[in-house]
């Protein structure tokens, strides 16, 4: 994991300069004088050389100092925190969704093969990983907000304040994250379970009389979740870090909201701070993944 986050840092702060603007004109106007954004860079760093830059930047994130926000002056690190808990309900309660939809229509799908139930489900995922998520959430709110008037369209209500608002207000936005996640895991819960019902200790679970149930529960899905926890931990990762464009449709204060601010404002350390919390976020989330392989298969060994 380090050497990765080495990687990406680099890569991150070497995207962040090659993007086009200077964050000191966006911060002090078009009309201000050269020697007042010559003064305002030399405060903010900008005018040494990139590696030096880089050295620093890099200095301060292993101690854990993300640096400050060059718009707001307040610490990365504390704006991250204060957007994460958003963020994370959302990726939590769209995963949520998706596995109660994915696995009941994955298994369905793999025990009643070739009926219209397969069929069927087939073709609602289909739909569910070619529907982008805007047209998506566009979809949501015209039906739910606009015409039947249940579902607030946009805003956050913390749930400290009002419990039943935030969920109403977080329903639309965790089916449009959740619909595409959901359409993934349940075609692969399928494919997977199909393989291993194919195997001899399944027809001789079948053979000593145990019902379908039983054999299914017990035998074949700890094995053909094994590939499905690795596509879980993938999309739960991605829900943590890119529910961007979802984010900025229903207006919730997250870091994906985040993002897009502090890339419109040019706001360099802000936006090297959330890309990296993001590939820490992806990092973490492999480890853990690999770490329930060994306990759904005891054959898995790590040494």
């Amino acid at each position: 994991m380090v050497p990765v986050l080495f990687l990406v840092s680099i890569v991150i702060f070497s995207l962040i300069h090659l993007t086009p603007g200077d964050p000191v004109i966006t911060m002090l106007g078009e009309e201000a004088t050269l020697e007042a954004r010559d003064r305002l860079r030399a405060q903010l760093g900008l005018d040494r050389p990139l590696p030096v830059q880089y050295a620093a930047w890099l200095a301060k994130v292993v101690t854990g100092d993300l640096g400050r926000s060059i718009r707001t002056n307040q610490p990365v690190a504390e704006a991250i925190t204060e957007r994460l808990p958003v963020t994370i309900q959302l990726a939590f309660l769209a995963m949520a969704i998706a596995m109660a939809i994915a696995l009941p229509v994955g298994i369905i799908a793999a025990t009643r093969r070739g009926t219209f139930a397969d069929i069927g489900s087939t073709v609602m995922c289909l739909l569910g990983v070619s529907m982008p998520n805007f047209l998506l959430a566009v979809f949501l709110v015209y039906v739910f907000s606009l015409t039947l008037r249940w579902l607030p369209p946009i805003g956050y209500i913390s749930p400290v304040q009002d419990l039943l608002g935030n969920l109403k207000g977080m329903v639309m936005p965790a089916v449009t994250l959740g619909v595409f996640a959901a359409a993934a895991t349940a075609r692969l819960t399928r494919s997977s379970l199909l393989e291993v019902l194919g195997q001899d200790y399944v027809r001789t679970g079948y053979a000593k009389g145990l019902d379908e149930r039983a054999v299914i529960r017990r035998h074949a899905m700890k094995n053909a979740l094994i590939p499905v926890v690795t596509v879980v931990g993938l999309q739960l990762g991605n829900l943590l870090g890119s529910a961007i464009v979802t984010e900025t449709i229903f207006a919730l204060p997250g870091v994906g909201r985040l993002v897009v601010d502090s890339i419109y404002q040019r706001d360099f350390p802000l936006v090297q701070g959330v890309t990296l919390y993001l590939a820490v976020i992806f990092l973490v989330v492999n480890l853990i993944v690999d770490m329930i392989y060994a306990y759904l298969d005891p054959r898995i060994r790590y040494s």
